[in-house]
């Protein structure tokens, strides 16, 4: 069954693009960021409301830290819920909360969620202790009844970024993506991977093969790309054996900063991330 995501589990990020810091937001900021992501919901859930056929696929992956109250509404609605459970913004991963098994009794996403940024030709000992770490959170994860959702970001290392982007874009990560995925799982099991776009129609399929030889599958993430960028990939992906998507920023980026600048209304920003997402998950299920 495909598995629809509207992420929007931001934090560092997104205090910054709002408010031009990577401080503890104020608490006024706090609270605007928090409603917005009410918003997100709401307009999830006017999608739902005007396709139904949408509910068995939707999911919102949403965090506590500036998304209070999100989780627990999505979850009273019975949209599946996935919450992220490493250190915002680190180069090398770092789970948080501490108490990561209380964390995911109280909250029981379905799917937790790390964010990784690891190169195969990168620093050898960071990828180990990654590897390290990430096998206690899968494990957790495991053991808390929910499944492991791995989102995997390869940046380039010095040496790569001596190539053009377009070239390391669609000729180079997706290798490096593929090698990636071989050497984590080894001892890390991942029920779900989170990837980027991977350019050419067999780089999908072969990420989805690696996927599947481990018991796992693999959807799309959204990088903030064009709407007709992202339809392609999404096409592209659906075609080849991915299972779904998470996107974000290309859905709600607009109507977020227009509900917070009082340039759009509430219900106007609800119905435009309503709209996004039933075109999203459209491109997809076709």
């Amino acid at each position: 069954m495909s598995l629809l995501i509207l992420a929007v589990d931001q934090r560092p990020w997104l205090t910054q693009a709002l408010y031009g810091h990577t401080a503890t937001a104020l608490p006024a900021e706090r609270a605007a960021i928090t409603d917005g992501k009410h918003m997100v919901l709401e307009g999830l859930l006017a999608a739902l409301d005007a396709e139904p056929r949408l509910a068995a696929h939707a999911g919102i992956l949403v965090d506590e830290q500036l998304g209070a109250g999100v989780a627990e509404r999505a979850r009273a609605h019975h949209v599946t819920l996935s919450m992220p459970v490493e250190r915002g913004g680190c180069d090398v991963y770092e789970t948080e909360p501490a108490d990561l098994p209380g964390f995911l009794a109280h909250f029981r996403p379905e799917f937790p969620k790390v964010l990784v940024r690891y190169n195969v030709e990168g620093s050898a000992s960071d990828n180990r202790e990654q590897r390290s770490r990430l096998a206690k959170v899968s494990q957790a994860v495991r053991d808390s009844g929910g499944r492991f959702l791995f989102e995997l970001l390869v940046p380039p290392t010095p040496e790569q970024r001596n190539v053009p982007s377009e070239v390391f874009d669609t000729e180079v990560r997706p290798g490096l993506i593929h090698r990636a995925m071989t050497e984590i799982v080894e001892e890390v099991p991942v029920d779900v991977w989170k990837l980027e776009h991977l350019g050419a129609p067999e780089h999908y399929r072969t990420a989805a093969d690696l996927a599947a030889q481990a018991g796992g599958e693999c959807i799309l993430l959204g990088a903030n790309a064009p709407v007709a960028t992202l339809d392609s990939w999404l096409t592209d992906a659906a075609a080849n054996g991915f299972t779904g998507f998470a996107i974000g920023r290309s859905i709600w980026w607009d109507s977020l900063r227009g509900l917070l600048a009082g340039d759009l209304t509430r219900p106007e920003a609800i119905a435009a991330v309503a709209a996004n997402y039933r075109h999203f998950a459209g491109t997809f299920l076709q």
